[in-house]
């Protein structure tokens, strides 16, 4: 029988703990379970009971004679539950208190931010940045990405903070920025309704001022411990990632960005943490599309020549100490020369290198920039990156053709691959300035091309059979339609461009060698030249096949490519490679061309070639497009087709034509006022324009002839004579009328 209910247990089930006056104690058993030696499972009546008692009132013979429910225990005694008033109230105050004083120190921190919102109409605020560009502090910010491709699928990116949030970045400011979208035309022209501009507060001076609290960087510290020396803080670091990716035209194909973005979400000591070096140099590189850290200023070209090659001992003279971006540049070099040294992590000391050599193009750091390239493009031989199989050494050597080990996945090969022609494409374009040997010759060269942007972002595999090689003979002929984007064709613009400086640079030996390609082919006329050697370049048979090539380039453009703007979006890489070929056209007749004969072959050609790309330009700035944005070589670009316009602006005041004159002025001013709106933003562009002006005041005379009342944007004035940036130059004006010697003046 169960037990009677005493008064105990009233009391015990009217308790706050009612709940235990119908679950036995622990170990504790019915007297029922514990005779028949049974499992109970500690309820009042147990399970085993209940069921017995079920069974028995199921098969008795009779209704009357129902067995009644017997589950009966021991009784215990309750415990006494505390009450509230037993509890300490001291801890409950102080809890209390701290409460208090927390929701206090929110809300005066709101207050704060709204205040600073309401003051400024930044789309960034700068004081989230701890208001110290340099500091080395961390903090919370992380992007969020989301991500494609089979490689990246298993990484819970989807979850990661959205930085929007924690920085106040204006995703307007940057459309399809967490995207990570930056395939074929969409690249990076999607953005070019909004200028990569961040406004932050700025003082009487017009200085940026950040407005942030020393104390901040010690408590970050506490939480990153393990933070690079060096590094900005994590806020700022995000940012400057983030304008790189957006903003830079190479940045998605050097790096696979939600790959890349995944790693910089792991904690600093992480093995998959982003080089300190790469973060190095995508700060120098990201500084340049932002006002959350300082400019460096212009260049005095009343102390400094535009074309000097070794700009920091000036900057020693005058006291000018480096920017943000030369710092994290010259970081950038140390930490990778220490990795390198040790032999950690190559591959990505090859990729720091790259992005480095892009600040130093982009800034107009030529030795700099000839000596940083030429370490990128020396390192891609150890690293077996320059070829492919099967095309290896046929010698028996000790050394494997690669000193890092194979790549594990098909972006990690691609992302290899293009990473070699980013560093190739960077050197054989700024070398088109200089007069000197390359790093690297066009016939140790045996690796295929690279895939579509949409493929590699996918990591789709292309197998080699439906793919281009770079030795091939028509590679630069045949286009596959499968396997050609506008990268592409910007690295074969590129090659085209090393070839024609090949010729130019081996010609006078390999003629002196008595190379048959580079001896005059018979039934030519002699010409004589300024160097007194009886030769006509134009008359060789290697002259005619690299200006064939260039020519049949141009014809057999791929249909559907022969103009950069699609559907009112500049695709960057496309504009470049329609613009080189026509420069290499120029670079190729350009010293031989003969103004004083309207007969001219080459006075034809690179004059067709500078309208050319003026034609392009016409057609890139009647969108929105920002050109800043576009790739270094377009300013050397328009550098070039602004010396041709002179030297045919000189031709015209010499023969008096007032319509060619009033022509090629109009050409001339829109070239220099294109690299004046550029130079806004990229040094190097300025150089360019300062010396194009003093190339046309030494040529034609008076600039302010070329006023025009074009524009509004004000054009830099020619406030001197020039520098002695032309030694080494001279001007001929004879029968041929007005000639370049040595045209193309060292670094430019």
């Amino acid at each position: 029988m169960p037990k009677v209910p005493t008064e105990a247990s009233n009391l015990a089930k009217a308790s706050p703990s009612g709940l235990n006056a119908h679950v036995l104690k622990r170990n504790q058993a019915c007297h029922q379970c514990r005779r028949r030696k049974l499992k109970c499972d500690a309820n009042r009546p147990c399970s085993t009971c209940v069921r017995s008692h079920r069974n028995a009132v199921n098969h008795a013979p009779n209704p009357a004679e129902v067995p009644q429910l017997e589950c009966t225990f021991d009784e215990v005694p309750e415990e006494a539950v505390p009450t509230p008033t037993k509890m300490a109230r001291t801890r409950m105050e102080k809890m209390e208190s701290r409460i208090s004083e927390l929701e206090s120190l929110l809300q005066q921190e709101r207050a704060n931010n709204t205040k600073s919102r309401s003051h400024s109409t930044a789309t960034f605020n700068t004081s989230r940045l701890e208001g110290q560009w340099e500091a080395l502090s961390p903090a919370e910010a992380v992007p969020e990405i989301k991500t494609s491709g089979r490689t990246v699928s298993d990484m819970a990116i989807g979850e990661l903070e959205n930085p929007s949030e924690n920085m106040n970045i204006s995703p307007t400011t940057t459309p399809a920025r967490f995207e990570f979208k930056f395939g074929g035309v969409m690249s990076v022209t999607n953005l070019e309704s909004s200028s990569p501009q961040i406004s932050s507060e700025t003082n009487s001076t017009g200085k940026t001022e950040f407005n942030g609290s020393p104390q901040s960087s010690a408590v970050n510290q506490l939480y990153w411990p393990h933070w690079p020396e060096g590094l900005p803080a994590p806020a700022l670091l995000h940012h400057l990632v983030e304008m790189f990716f957006a903003f830079h035209p190479h940045a998605g194909l050097l790096f696979h960005a939600p790959t890349f973005m995944a790693s910089l979400m792991l904690p600093s000591s992480h093995p998959n943490f982003p080089l300190v070096s790469i973060l190095h140099a995508i700060c120098a590189v990201g500084s340049m599309y932002t006002v959350a850290v300082p400019q460096p200023p212009r260049p005095d070209f009343t102390q400094i020549p535009p074309d000097e090659l070794f700009n920091n001992r000036h900057k020693a003279r005058m006291g000018i100490t480096d920017s943000f971006g030369e710092k994290q540049a010259k970081l950038a070099m140390l930490t990778l020369n220490i990795s390198s040294s040790f032999g950690e992590r190559l591959f990505e000391c090859l990729q720091a290198n790259v992005v480095v050599n892009w600040f130093y193009y982009s800034h107009a750091k030529w030795s700099e920039l000839f000596m940083s390239s030429a370490r990128a493009l020396r390192s891609l031989v150890p690293l077996g990156i320059n070829m492919c199989p099967p095309f290896h050494s046929i010698s028996k050597v000790l050394r494997t053709p690669s000193i890092i080990p194979p790549a594990q996945t098909v972006v990690e090969d691609e992302m290899r691959r293009n990473t070699f022609w980013l560093a190739y494409c960077g050197e054989r374009l700024h070398s088109c300035g200089h007069g000197w040997a390359s790093c690297l010759d066009d016939q140790d060269i045996s690796q295929l091309l690279p895939v579509r942007r949409d493929q590699f972002e996918e990591g789709t595999l292309v197998p080699p059979h439906q793919r281009q090689w770079a030795h091939t003979a028509d590679v630069l002929l045949r286009h596959c339609a499968e396997q050609t984007d506008s990268f592409i064709l910007y690295v074969k613009a590129s090659m085209l461009l090393s070839k024609v400086k090949t010729f130019n640079l081996r010609f006078r030996t390999r003629n002196f060698a008595g190379d048959p390609d580079m001896t005059v082919l018979p039934g030519t006329p002699d010409l004589q030249e300024e160097n007194g050697q009886r030769i006509d370049p134009r008359a060789t048979k290697a002259f005619q096949s690299i200006d064939k090539l260039v020519e049949t380039f141009v014809e057999n453009f791929p249909r559907g490519f022969n103009d950069a703007v699609v559907n009112n979006l500049v695709d960057t890489h496309l504009f470049t490679a329609c613009v080189a070929p026509h420069i290499a056209r120029i670079m190729l007749h350009d010293p031989h061309a003969n103004l004083k004969r309207v007969r001219c072959s080459s006075r034809q050609r690179i004059l067709e070639a500078a309208r050319a790309v003026l034609q392009h330009t016409y057609s890139v700035q009647s969108t929105s497009f920002d050109l800043t944005l576009s790739d270094n070589f377009i300013a050397f670009a328009w550098h070039m087709t602004g010396r041709v316009l002179v030297r045919f602006l000189k031709s015209a005041k010499d023969e008096n034509d007032h319509t060619a004159i009033k022509t090629f002025r109009t050409e001339l001013e829109f070239i220099r006022i294109a690299l004046a709106n550029v130079g806004e933003r990229l040094p190097l562009a300025y150089r360019y324009a300062k010396m194009l002006d003093d190339i046309l005041l030494r040529t034609v005379g008076v600039s302010e002839e070329l006023d025009m009342n074009m524009s509004t944007v004000a054009v830099p004035r020619v406030l001197s004579a020039p520098s002695n940036l032309y030694e080494g130059m001279t001007y001929e004006d004879g029968q041929d009328g007005l000639r370049f010697v040595d045209v193309i003046p060292p670094m430019l």
